[in-house]
């Protein structure tokens, strides 16, 4: 029992603090709307007929007008559980790495991976949460079969049963989901090329997927019936703009300009997401290559190719704006890609752990600065708010300390002036 506990203690103490620390935004979520965005557009129903992200809408008020549940409460569930879910999925994929200190604490803490949404708020509660969820479980299924826990069959009945509707449901909810179609596809490709099978129904498959994803863009919606929906919702201080935006394809369209001037022709503003999106590939890349090399792990040839491949959509971060949560979809896509593969040959972990004191220091005093000092912003013109690198969980710390113990609150610490309370708001009336 002291062995077992000595060998798992990291792993079960930073399991906790990263739950613990979400549960306080949990907790905080119930008394106030954190991401008053996501939830106006959360909004978007198909009550004048279909619009883009309409699904989650619908049901919602759904709910609300058959249970006499409120809208607040259902969204706030909703994000609770994928949270949760995600964080325990997170950490079961990361289990087999916490042999691996510097390795583990890295990949745990990191500010472009799991606590991205916890680091900035801006992050929080979004729908790419349901993304998220789909990667982690497509590998944890992936990284079962490699770990001969479940068969080839075991693993494709999975796919078909529960990926595949889920990624089809949440297509209906945000469109962001497609992006992360070639991810999922050549995933389960490399595996059927592993085992020589034909792609036949993996091709019908995510042909679904395409189709649905072409009606979603492509669906001729009515400016008219958006206004119809919009009306409907007056009473509920809603934050107009974000729904007109998400419910139709012009709205989307008009921003791409001001995005790309933003995002790609602004110098301070792309070396930080040229920053973060090294540091969200390089790293996943230069420890498959070295733990494979000590044969630690076993990478296929096509690991290196497809992870690439897989990223390359979310480069449209540049043309659509809210830049550093695709930087954080394409770091879980990297992690993913390292987190299929089981950690098979024990007896050569203890080689590939030994690197000289000198070299521990150094790399435990990077790895600390950068997760607990820097974080990636959600997006934004990052230059026009005076926004960089720095921040993360010390200014966390700093922000419990100043809410339960500071005296003379500054605004950005009082969370009446920075959040909405859902007590307060219309919907709730």
């Amino acid at each position: 029992m002291k062995e077992f506990i000595r060998e798992n203690i990291l792993f079960f103490f930073t399991f906790l603090f990263v739950l613990l620390i979400f549960s306080y935004l949990f907790y905080l979520s119930t008394n106030y709307i954190i991401n008053y965005w996501t939830f106006s557009q959360a909004h978007i129903n198909y009550s004048e007929g279909f619009v883009k992200r309409g699904l989650f809408g619908t049901t919602a008020l759904l709910i609300e007008k058959k249970f006499a549940f409120q809208f607040v409460n259902t969204f706030n569930i909703f994000f609770i559980v994928f949270y949760s879910i995600n964080i325990i999925a997170y950490f079961l994929l990361l289990k087999q790495y916490s042999q691996f200190k510097i390795i583990f604490v890295f990949l745990a803490l990191s500010p472009t991976l799991i606590l991205f949404s916890f680091n900035d708020l801006g992050g929080f509660q979004r729908f790419d949460v349901i993304s998220i969820f789909l990667i982690l479980f497509h590998v944890y299924l992936i990284n079962l079969y490699r770990s001969n826990k479940i068969s080839f069959e075991n693993y494709r009945k999975k796919f078909v049963l529960f990926i595949l509707p889920i990624f089809f449901i949440s297509i209906l909810i945000h469109e962001i989901q497609c992006w992360s179609i070639p991810f999922h596809f050549l995933l389960i490709k490399n595996i059927y090329d592993e085992k020589n099978y034909k792609n036949k129904d993996i091709l019908i498959y995510f042909s679904i997927l395409i189709l649905l994803t072409i009606f979603v863009f492509f669906f001729p919606i009515n400016q008219e019936n958006i206004d119809l929906m919009i009306n409907k919702l007056s009473d509920r201080n809603l934050w107009i703009d974000a729904i007109t935006v998400a419910s139709s394809s012009e709205g989307n369209i008009n921003v791409i300009n001001y995005e790309i001037k933003t995002n790609l022709l602004n110098t301070y503003n792309l070396k930080i997401n040229l920053l973060f999106l090294i540091l969200g590939i390089v790293p996943i890349n230069l420890l498959l290559l070295f733990l494979n090399k000590k044969k630690v792990i076993f990478v296929t040839k096509n690991t290196y190719l497809y992870m690439y491949i897989s990223v390359i959509p979310y480069l449209t971060f540049f043309a659509i704006g809210d830049t550093g949560r695709w930087l954080h979809i394409i770091s879980m896509i990297c992690f993913g890609y390292l987190g299929q593969y089981p950690i098979n040959n024990i007896k050569y972990c203890q080689a590939a752990r030994s690197p000289s004191l000198i070299k521990k220091i150094i790399l435990f005093l990077i790895i600390i600065t950068y997760c607990f000092f820097v974080r990636l912003p959600h997006g934004g013109n990052l230059e026009e708010k005076k926004i960089s690198i720095w921040g993360g969980l010390n200014e966390k710390f700093i922000a419990a300390y100043m809410l339960f113990f500071g005296k003379n609150i500054d605004e950005k610490y009082n969370l009446n002036k920075r959040f909405k309370n859902k007590y307060k708001n219309k919907n709730e009336n």
